[in-house]
């Protein structure tokens, strides 16, 4: 028995660190412009600019890593749809953040029928670890007991469960699909296709009061974090 909530057909090559500044192909050569046009032009981009700025509201930048972790928790908990970027040194390290957290929405939830989600980038390098800490934890929280398995890649404590999916190598069985409700990860974001991204995961995140969270590394053109450390309504550090 497998567990599936996401499938992906493509795979796309890997995302380079070089930044394409696309705006950059169409303005004009200031260089080559006469001193008057050059100074109205600089002028002009630059009102633009602090206009887009002002109209923009910034996202909230949380530097404590436990209050970080207080609002995710407070966010999954709540009835809000809240979006987190959160920049780290490595896939290992959002781990270890996030295991704690896991537990114990595992626990919180296993009442209702909770569903929370972890996407991230390789099944060996990450999924695997990342179930053997979640399984340890909830052992070291005295919960060892009331975990099982469900299907390969998915742990659960009464009605609620924790589900991994890989993006390079999915799970592929139709009946046991689920659509997350409670949180939805990404770790190492820096590394996911956003293209895959938006026609895989995006249309299984109906629910209205799921939290996203984004682990990933700056500096990666056209990634899915880049993209989410600029939407996102939180921005953290761990």
């Amino acid at each position: 028995m497998t567990t599936q909530i996401l499938e992906r057909d493509v795979r796309r090559p890997p995302l380079s660190r070089e930044r394409a500044n696309g705006a950059d192909l169409h303005r004009p050569n200031a260089s080559a412009l006469p001193v008057e046009q050059t100074a109205a032009l600089t002028t002009e981009l630059d009102f633009e600019a602090e206009l887009r700025t002002l109209a923009t509201e910034s996202a909230e930048f949380i530097s404590d890593r436990d209050e970080l972790g207080q609002r995710i928790m407070a966010s999954a908990m709540s009835s809000e749809r809240e979006t987190f970027a959160v920049k780290c040194r490595s896939v290992s390290h959002a781990t270890d953040f996030a295991t704690p957290l896991r537990s114990a929405l595992l626990s919180l939830t296993s009442g209702f029928g909770g569903i929370s989600v972890t996407v991230s980038p390789s099944l060996n390098l990450n999924t695997w670890p990342a179930m053997d800490m979640l399984v340890a934890a909830l052992e070291q929280s005295g919960a060892g007991e009331l975990w099982q398995p469900i299907g390969e890649r998915s742990i659960g404590i009464g009605a609620s469960r924790h589900v991994f999916v890989s993006f390079d190598n999915p799970v592929r069985n139709d009946a046991t699909r689920v659509f997350p409700n409670v949180l939805l990860e990404v770790v190492g974001a820096h590394l996911i296709d956003p293209d895959w991204f938006d026609r895989v995961v995006a249309p299984r995140c109906r629910d209205e009061a799921l939290t996203f969270v984004f682990y990933g590394q700056k500096g990666f053109a056209g990634s899915l974090f880049e993209r989410a450390w600029e939407e996102s309504q939180f921005r953290g550090q761990i």
